[in-house]
């Protein structure tokens, strides 16, 4: 048995399941670990690689003004601020042969794949037609993402009942979710730049990622757990409700700040990064070593910052995390007077704290669910409802960082161009092409660090490595 399943066994053999947890599912269709962590291989592709190219995509590929391509970028991601708390409270009432989570995962994969397609395959002129073009296919996949992302979260706390448990199988994700952002993000670029024009690059791109996506959301969805009590349905819940159940938790009131300032600065981040390497390292292709030292230390130390967190709990583990990623982000404004081999050491800064940041939110949020079934008896999980909130503060942020560096780009003057000619760009948007990787996101983690602090203090906090 791998390290995974081990993980996933959780339990001595013949054990029962803990008071709250879900039914385990039969055998042979049950969870397994690596299934489960294979599913990161989607989430880490689609939140990293739109938040690459996209918006850069559009206005030097498609030569779609700046503020036009941040309106582009955005609105699909806000609509998902309300549709994925409708997702959660859907999720959590389906029933049927296949259980409440696995028809939602693979519908949603399969169209996210499909949509990951024609997102980069614009057939139409550049301009506001491209722009019309990206922003309905965006809007597709921001939908369908929703509809694996919001279950494929809760599942967590559903095949795992002690919290160690679900550190592990958190650093497994973790560990799945680097790798695809090493492999998505180091080879987008790369494939863009195969082809004979960066239009058909893109579209090359977008069709091999889309592969990709389909691979993983369904091997995920496959494993999904499919035997729930029908006894332990969760009453119908309104959105008002929704938020009714989160409020009364203060430990998910302060991971969810964390979580949405997380997902804003790595998203200001990932916008700003393909400008960073044309514009202020004038080299378009350092987008694969930069992603490179971002991620590579993420591989080398999740597992780190799982025995970290034995030891500090996750809390303090957290708070430490956040305190690295702004110390690297920070350290980035020398890039204009350091060598770029001390660029990408303050990338890998960044790098060690996006690790723990990924590994101890998740397994936060696994303990937060658990334990809110517990208290209320008898397996009654309302998972979805909490991943829907969750999921909607990741999109919002995702689409927010991306967004907001456009903004910041239209009002210092970027000038747009098109593949073909790569125009001048005044000092005013070279100034903003460093802060979006630098002091902006290390300013956003801030109220993360705070709330961060809080949460070493309370219940949800303690060690459970």
């Amino acid at each position: 048995m791998s390290a995974p399943d081990r993980a996933v066994a959780g339990r001595a053999p013949g054990s029962s399941p803990a008071p709250g947890s879900a039914a385990p599912a039969p055998a042979g269709g049950g969870p397994s670990a690596l299934r489960y962590a294979v599913g990161a291989f989607a989430t880490g592709t689609f939140g990293t690689v739109p938040g690459l190219l996209l918006l850069y995509y559009l206005t030097d590929t498609l030569a779609v003004p700046a503020a036009v391509a941040s309106v582009v970028v955005f609105l699909p991601k806000a609509w998902d601020v309300f549709l994925n708390p409708w997702v959660g409270r859907r999720s959590d009432r389906t029933r049927g042969r296949f259980g409440p989570r696995l028809p939602w995962m693979a519908g949603g994969g399969v169209a996210l794949s499909a949509g990951f397609v024609l997102l980069f395959a614009a057939p139409t002129p550049k301009g506001l037609p491209s722009a019309v073009w990206v922003g309905v296919a965006f809007f597709c996949c921001a939908s369908a993402y929703a509809a694996f992302q919001v279950p494929y979260t809760a599942v967590l706390a559903e095949i795992a009942d002690d919290p160690a448990v679900r550190t592990r199988l958190a650093t497994w994700r973790t560990v799945f979710y680097g790798t695809a952002i090493l492999l998505s993000g180091g080879a987008a670029p790369l494939l863009v730049h195969a082809a004979r024009s960066e239009r058909v690059g893109y579209a090359l791109m977008g069709g091999v990622l889309g592969l990709v996506l389909l691979a993983g959301t369904l091997a995920a969805a496959s494993n999904a757990p499919r035997a729930v009590d029908a006894r332990h349905r969760p009453a119908p819940m309104t959105f008002r409700q929704q938020v009714a159940v989160a409020k009364a938790s203060r430990p998910f009131r302060r991971l969810l700040g964390v979580h949405l300032a997380q997902t804003l600065a790595t998203g200001i981040m990932l916008g700003a990064a393909q400008y960073f390497a044309t514009y202020r390292l004038h080299d378009s292709r350092a987008t694969t070593a930069l992603f490179g030292c971002l991620i590579l230390p993420l591989l080398l130390t999740a597992p780190v910052w799982h025995a970290a967190g034995r030891r500090l709990g996750p809390g303090r583990g957290l708070l430490a995390s956040i305190c690295l990623f702004v110390a690297g982000g920070s350290l980035l404004l020398a890039t204009p007077v350091v060598p770029r081999l001390l660029v990408y050491g303050f990338v890998a800064v960044c790098g060690v704290g996006y690790a723990g940041m990924q590994t101890f939110a998740v397994a936060m949020l696994s303990d937060v669910i658990a334990d809110d079934a517990r208290e209320r008896g008898g397996g009654n999980s309302r998972g979805g409802a909490f991943t829907g909130l969750w999921t909607a503060a990741e999109v919002i942020g995702a689409g927010a960082g991306p967004a907001l560096f456009s903004g910041l780009l239209a009002v210092t003057g970027f000038v747009s161009s098109s593949a073909e000619h790569r125009a001048a760009q005044p000092g005013a948007a070279l100034t903003a092409i460093l802060l979006g990787v630098s002091l902006l996101p290390a300013l956003v983690l801030v109220p993360a660090a705070v709330c961060a602090r809080r949460l070493a203090r309370d219940r949800g906090a303690r060690p459970g490595g």
